[in-house]
């Protein structure tokens, strides 16, 4: 019988549930931010901590790098890579053109607190120097993507692969916050650090990426204990150097650009799930299984729910405004959809559950 721990793609089912409640805090983000909700003490509490969401989105997508990839052939990882980055680049430019298109951004109401009159062209949009769509994380990873090969050919060719990752990871850190290069005025590192564009910085974001390629090389639902003790201490240290330079504690706020503090508040929310995952795994209640099986599904499709959930919510917008909370009844319907029309895997998945429990409960023992 094959293992259920490890999917037909290789993908560890930790991979799996991280992913699916990342793109479910990411989702929830943009409801929230999107639809003028009001925003009470406990909504902007509950908002800032799915911020998180998106350092998992970003470090999770380096463990499935490594996981996917590591046991393909070069040629296969190199081509496989490539095209997906250059895909998702393809993605992303067709959103933003078609949408160019059909939205007239000098009488939508909406997008005036996002875009500048008269930026808005098909050239700066092909340079991303113009923010057409929310999507931008979609210009960033590919670029991560494309990069992994060099990550894959380390962890494959070096020795001791896993302490020159680490050591990546630990180098960019230093470069992006230790140095003055961030701030060196040139094209390259304008580009690199997002000084006049739209894409999340490429360098700032590559640190959770590789974090992630190498916990997935030590096993990181074997490292749960590691990893959320770290990501305590270290998010105790740089909120307590917060405090002290009496700046703002929320996690949002050290989003853009990527800070220490948010990069080590996301390690620490993902040993609290690999703990909290590996807890409700152990319940034989249907509901419990059917929500961990959804949860599942959705962290196998993350990146092509996370376009199609953006297209409802244009749609939405464009449609129904000034009534933009219908957001919080048209994306839900989709995701529902979305779980219809896939009901085969997620039974599938359903069904399985007994039999991950006891190969999860043996991959962490």
């Amino acid at each position: 019988m094959n293992n259920p721990q490890i999917s037909d793609k290789g993908r560890n089912l930790y991979i799996s549930y991280i992913k699916g409640i990342a793109i479910i805090g990411i989702i929830l983000i943009h409801l929230i931010d999107w639809s003028n909700i009001s925003q009470t003490v406990i909504i902007r509490a509950f908002d800032d901590v799915l911020h998180s969401a998106v350092l998992l989105f970003v470090l999770v997508g380096g463990s499935v790098t490594f996981v996917a990839y590591e046991r393909k052939s070069v040629s296969q990882f190199f081509k496989r890579l490539l095209y997906r980055a250059g895909q998702l680049l393809f993605i992303y430019y067709l959103y933003s053109i078609v949408k160019l298109l059909v939205f007239n951004f000098k009488t939508e109401p909406f997008y005036g607190q996002f875009i500048k009159i008269g930026t808005l062209t098909v050239p700066n949009i092909l340079t991303f120097h113009s923010f057409s769509v929310p999507i931008t994380v979609l210009i960033t990873y590919p670029f991560l993507l494309a990069v992994s090969p060099v990550f894959l050919l380390i962890s494959r060719k070096m020795h001791r692969p896993k302490l020159v990752i680490a050591a990546s990871a630990l180098g960019f850190f230093a470069i992006n916050y230790w140095t003055a290069i961030p701030n060196t005025v040139s094209p390259i590192i304008d580009f690199l650090y997002a000084n006049g564009y739209v894409l999340f910085p490429i360098v700032l974001w590559l640190v959770p990426f590789l974090v992630g390629f190498f916990l997935a090389q030590v096993g990181f639902e074997k490292q749960r204990a590691q990893i959320l003790l770290t990501g305590f201490v270290l998010t105790a240290f740089y909120g307590v150097k917060i405090i002290l330079l009496h700046q703002s504690l929320a996690i949002s706020d050290h989003e853009f650009p990527l800070s220490p503090y948010f990069i080590s508040f996301g390690v620490f929310m993902l040993g609290f799930f690999l703990y909290f995952f590996g807890f409700v795994e152990k319940f034989r209640n249907k509901w419990v299984r059917g929500a961990l099986a959804a949860g599942r599904l959705l962290g196998d499709r993350t990146l092509g729910i996370y376009i199609y959930h953006w297209v409802v919510i244009d749609l939405t917008i464009w449609i129904f405004y000034p009534y933009t909370s219908l957001i919080w009844i048209t994306v839900p319907a989709y995701l529902c959809l979305y779980l219809l029309v896939n009901k085969k895997k997620l039974i599938e998945y359903y069904l399985h559950q007994k039999e991950t429990v006891r190969n999860l409960g043996l991959e962490i023992s």
